[in-house]
């Protein structure tokens, strides 16, 4: 019976898991700052400042797939930007920084999932996303990605396999009036 309650202690200890740590003003202050660049840089057309906001080992492994060096990666990421809202007119976009969910994967690798949307307008009908934008401290320097399709979860998960067994919110996509 002992040796029942201290397995039982174990699993329930174990199940609890390492807390998350909490994120200090300064990364929290950081953060801010790089959705705030990150928004302004969307919506004045900066692609070049956006696609400096995916992390380099993020684009270090889509270069090697694609059998590119990451410049040219970052160049032909720019130009995809570039041509897809050319058809597509951005009418707002914001990352909603105090609703954001301050995690830790198992590992204690730090991240933030942060509420996002997008309201967008294209042959005449608008259409809003919802999502939530990864943001992770990569070698001290804030990044966000964006996690609204499998794909781009498939790639956070292969460069940063602590975060394999993380389930993602699901994004939305309607059109609205």
């Amino acid at each position: 019976m002992k040796a029942l309650f201290l397995a039982l202690f174990l699993v329930v200890c174990g199940w609890q898991g390492v807390a998350a740590r909490e994120f200090t003003a300064d990364e929290k202050a950081d953060l801010r700052g790089q959705i705030e660049r990150f928004e302004t840089a969307l919506k004045q057309g900066d692609f070049n400042l956006v696609a400096e906001s995916v992390p380099p080992k993020v684009l270090g492994h889509v270069a090697t797939k694609a059998g590119v060096g990451v410049e040219q990666l970052r160049s032909a990421m720019q130009a995809q930007m570039q041509i897809a809202l050319a058809s597509v007119k951005l009418l707002d976009f914001d990352m909603d920084f105090d609703k954001a969910s301050y995690k830790q994967a198992p590992d204690g690798m730090p991240f933030v999932l942060i509420p996002s949307r997008s309201l967008m307008e294209t042959k005449g009908q608008k259409i809003e996303a919802k999502t939530a934008t990864l943001a992770l401290i990569d070698d001290g320097t804030w990044y966000l990605v964006r996690i609204d399709d499998a794909q781009q979860i498939n790639i956070v998960r292969a460069v940063y396999p602590s975060l394999a067994t993380v389930e993602f919110p699901e994004g939305t996509m309607e059109a609205v009036q």
